[in-house]
């Protein structure tokens, strides 16, 4: 060995076996040479390195004498950092064959060095030896190459000083890709140092110490040899040392404490359970017979376990072998899902205030994946894990009863708060498990919901127990939907606790379940259900009241229109009620003239603009009328597809509202209230946005097929609104509430338009005020009227200017375009030239959303097929109008004046026009590119030709 390296050691060298000097970073740039200088500066680093350093022990250099302790740790330094900087080392392809050939020539003489020093007495050698063994195993060295040194590495966990990195050591061999293939030869060597008295001794220390730092490492040991041998370990299940094993999981499984605020080590064990119980299910007669899916144990699995007792021999599987097992993983399972049930208890209240905002996540956070590991658990047990959750809840019911006779103030009654926890530890397993649980099953969760258990769950505290009693309730929706005789008793718990701040929320999540889910079986107890309803409704929170009024609104939606009618006056009575309070005031007001009490937004003291009282009042009704409506949707109706489904389902509708309406009475005054509301609330807020937002949403909520609701507004009702709306000011909300009526209304069909179909005399418009409050007159004018001229009118005359033009508004407005000129016959006929105009303007806009909807409601009308020549023949005729300046717009667009990731659709936006049109685009091309300097400076003659070539061929 010549050059650099000589040098370096002849140097430097002193002070890598210096005690007071760290020689990590000397040793780290010696291997970063090494790496580099392979094989033309250095060949043979790592013999020639380790034959150099041996050779120099007990030599004094500048009078310093290397130790051959210090010898060891530089060269296992030397070969750690080799084995660490070999993956990260950029190297050309060449050489790093070449270095990989010399790493692999080296790699048995530094096993050996390793195995040498694991052999010795000195501790901290040997803890090096094992972390330089670590980074070899995860270089990928072969198996065979390290298994002379699994002996030693399985003594050194059984040893305090070496354990820590022994057990990283074969964490990382597990972890290995030749892991699976070496399972027998890894698994039998592990599982009697697992079952060692050394082992069972460091557990219970670290149980009965509640000391994570003894028992960490050997959690995650054990941790590890489950998730990776799962398989092995289900098919040993009654062996005597898997039984300790699992025991020792079990422990860890519930360690000492409350996770995140006194250990953490509880969660290793976790995926575990989960692994196992996989591996149980998947077990079969003769599955771990000699001679399949195994492989034979090496020659020197007697050199391995020399110092450790033979673990006994592996026979296949029989089918008693295979019930045995069944037997006794059902007995693991039950101990685990009570260990599992009390690391699910809360801290007493007082202690938990004193945890710091992260702990508590992490502990709710840790429940979960509790309960995430109970649904293994019901897999293994099934009805069994319900009845001991059941069981168990009755004991401690009767636990609270004893409790609380010592008083029911909770915080003064530690006995009672100590009941209550664990009851709620019981009924979050129950929860849980709703994912799993049938919903068929008639036995277990018919006794949890009888009167003798669930009518004696507390409702008179506000505790945990009660909330997630709530959200146990809304999570067996599915379960009350075969099993309805339990619904009532059920939304007694649940209704009452909506008027209690700490449980609304879970209250009303609850409700939304089962509203949802059962809304069929609620049908017949709406008279009671709304009774309820009625007694809590004022002292509901509003943050919450527009869930519960969406999932009431679900169950109404199901009734025949006659009975709904009752329903909907006890839901939305006290929500009109307030709105005409607001509307009423909002009004006086404006009255007074006075600028100061008409204003509808305050800034906090942090600065902030929000709305007034007032307004956010109206705007907390209109919240609430919306999740009405919303409810009010049938959930069939995605499943209308055709126009002639609609257009049948339009029929009866109608014809069902008509009905109800003539009758009179409270259907009438229903409509009247949400008619007026809706049309107040425009003419008194018509410049709030957030309102009139609102407004629009509830509009569009109402555009349904199956509008079986008086609650809805007439069409023509909807359209005035509309447009008066626009006319006061001009938000985009208004032209997307337009679309969606212009999208539901006007259906064309092979018969003509959804008017025609209906009639004009089939849909009521208006309501007669002079005949009496309860009278309902049908006027005779059309349905459908011509908002095409309305409404698009108003917008073009808002918009008419550039600089008042909101590029929202634009956007919106041509999809409205779009959306009349592809479902009616009538607003095709009646489009102006001057919209059309409007459109073309738009192609020079700068905004690529409103853009693109320009673009496509040009191609849309292009691409229009009428079987109407008459309707053809304006679609030609405005084209020949606005063809040339369209065409202008377009290659203005292309030269490089809308932004450039727009060109490529505009380029391609041009084939559907030279497609429906060739002559006249041919010409119209032609003569605009002729012109100098058109679309561009840069535009030279001959790309011009190229372009017209390319788009006209």
């Amino acid at each position: 060995m010549t050059g650099y390296p000589y040098y370096f050691l002849e140097r430097e060298q002193p002070i890598l076996w210096r005690p007071h000097v760290s020689s990590q970073d000397l040793t780290r740039l010696l291997s970063v040479y090494a790496i580099r200088a392979v094989p033309s500066y250095w060949s043979d680093f790592i013999p020639s390195f380790y034959q150099d350093l041996r050779a120099r022990v007990n030599q004094s250099v500048d009078g310093v004498v290397m130790s051959q302790q210090a010898m060891e740790l530089t060269l296992l330094e030397f070969f750690t950092i080799i084995a660490e900087e070999i993956g990260r080392a950029e190297i050309e392809p060449q050489r790093r064959s070449q270095l990989v050939n010399e790493v692999t020539n080296g790699v048995p003489l530094i096993m050996s060095c390793i195995q040498e020093i694991l052999m010795g007495s000195n501790p901290a050698s040997k803890q090096k030896a094992l972390i330089c063994f670590k980074s070899w195993v995860q270089y990928g060295t072969a198996f065979d190459v390290i298994q002379p040194i699994l002996g030693l590495a399985l003594n050194s966990l059984l040893d305090d000083e070496t354990f820590d990195s022994a057990a990283e050591v074969w964490s990382e061999i597990m972890s290995s890709n030749a892991a699976a293939r070496y399972q027998n030869t890894i698994c039998e060597g592990l599982m009697p140092c697992f079952a060692s008295e050394w082992a069972k001794a460091k557990h219970l220390e670290s149980i009965h110490a509640e000391s994570e730092d003894v028992g960490k490492s050997l959690c995650q040991l054990l941790s590890a040899f489950g998730d990776n041998f799962s398989d092995w370990i289900a098919a040993r299940f009654l062996r005597p040392d898997i039984v300790i094993y699992l025991e020792m999981m079990m422990g860890f499984a519930g360690f000492p404490g409350y996770y995140a605020e006194d250990e953490e080590i509880s969660d290793l064990t976790l995926n575990f359970w989960y692994v196992l119980q996989e591996s149980l299910s998947e077990l079969q007669p003769d599955d771990s017979e000699d001679g399949i899916g195994r492989e034979s144990l090496d020659e020197d699995r007697h050199v391995i376990l020399s110092s450790i007792s033979s673990a006994s021999n592996i026979v296949g599987l029989n089918k008693q072998s295979l019930q045995a097992i069944r037997e006794a993983s059902t007995q693991v399972y039950v101990k685990l899902t009570e260990v599992l049930r009390r690391k699910l208890e809360y801290p007493m209240q007082k202690e938990w205030m004193t945890w710091t905002r992260d702990i508590r996540q992490e502990f709710t956070g840790h429940r979960q994946e509790i309960a995430d590991t109970l649904i293994n658990s019901y897999h293994v047990l099934h009805d069994q894990i319900l009845t001991l959750l059941i069981d168990t809840c009755v004991m401690q019911l009767d636990e609270i009863q004893n409790a609380s006779s010592s008083g029911t103030n909770v915080p003064d009654n530690p006995q009672l708060e100590i009941g209550l926890v664990r009851l709620e530890a019981t009924l979050y397993c129950l929860k849980a498990l709703s994912e799993v649980v049938p919903h068929n099953e008639n036995v277990q969760m018919p006794r949890f919901f009888s009167e003798q258990i669930f009518g004696r769950l507390p409702k008179t505290y506000v505790c945990r127990a009660s909330e997630t009693t709530l959200s146990l309730i809304g999570s067996y929706a599915e379960w009350f939907k075969l099993h309805p005789q339990f619904l009532l008793p059920a939304l007694n718990f649940v209704i009452p606790a909506l008027e209690i701040p700490q449980l609304a929320s879970s209250a009303a999540k609850a409700l939304k379940n089962i509203c949802d889910t059962c809304r069929e079986s609620l049908v017949e107890a709406i008279d009671a259900f709304m009774t309820v309803f009625a007694n809590v409704e004022r002292a509901i929170d509003p943050a919450i009241k527009g869930s519960v009024v969406y999932s009431i609104a679900t169950v109404i939606q199901t009734l025949p229109i006659e009975r709904s009618i009752s329903p909907l006056v006890g839901l939305l009575g006290d929500i009109f009620t307030r709105s005409n309070e607001c509307l009423e005031t909002r009004k006086q007001r404006l009255a007074s003239g006075n600028s100061g009490v008409t204003v509808t937004h305050i800034q906090t003291a942090s600065g902030e603009t929000e709305l007034e009282p007032l307004s956010a009042m109206m705007l907390l009704q209109l919240d609430f009328l919306s999740s009405c409506c919303k409810g009010l949707q049938s959930p069939l109706e995605d499943e209308i597809r055709t126009a002639e489904e609609r257009i049948h389902l339009y029929q009866r509708t109608v014809e069902d509202r008509a009905r109800v309406l003539s009758a009179g009475g409270m259907a009438v005054e229903l409509a009247r209230s949400m008619e007026q509301v809706i049309q107040e609330v425009v003419m008194v807020w018509p410049h709030e946005q957030q309102i009139i937002e609102r407004v629009c949403h509830i509009i569009k909520t109402m555009m349904t097929a199956s509008q079986l609701s008086p609650l809805y507004l007439p069409f023509t009702t909807l359209v005035r609104v509309i447009e008066n709306g626009f006319q006061r000011h001009a938000f985009s909300c208004w032209l997307d509430a337009a679309a969606k009526v212009v999208s539901v209304y006007y259906l064309e069909t092979t018969g003509g338009t959804l008017a025609s179909k209906l009639g004009s005399s089939s849909v009521p418009n208006s309501y007669n005020g002079g005949a009496g409050p309860d009278s309902y007159s049908v006027s005779s004018s059309p349905a459908v009227v011509d908002i095409d001229n309305d409404l698009p009118s108003s917008a073009s005359t808002v918009t008419r200017g550039r600089t008042a033009m909101e590029l929202e508004n634009e956007t919106v407005f041509t999809h409205l375009l779009s959306t009349l000129i592809s479902r009616t016959l009538e607003g095709m006929q009646s489009m102006s030239e001057s919209l059309m105009n409007f459109s073309v303007a738009g192609l020079a806009l700068q905004e690529r959303l409103a853009l693109k909807a320009t673009l496509l409601f040009l191609i849309e009308f292009v691409n229009q097929s009428y079987d109407y020549p008459v309707l053809q023949q304006r679609v030609d005729d405005l084209m020949a109008r606005i063809g040339p300046q369209m065409m202008r717009g377009i290659l203005l667009g292309i030269g490089g004046h809308v932004p450039r990731s727009m060109v490529p659709q505009l380029n391609d936006s041009l084939f559907p026009f030279v497609g429906k049109y060739p002559q006249e685009c041919r010409t119209w091309i032609q003569a605009l590119l002729a012109e100098p300097e058109f679309p561009s400076k840069y535009a030279d003659q001959a790309s011009k030709e190229k372009f017209i070539k390319g788009i006209l061929q």
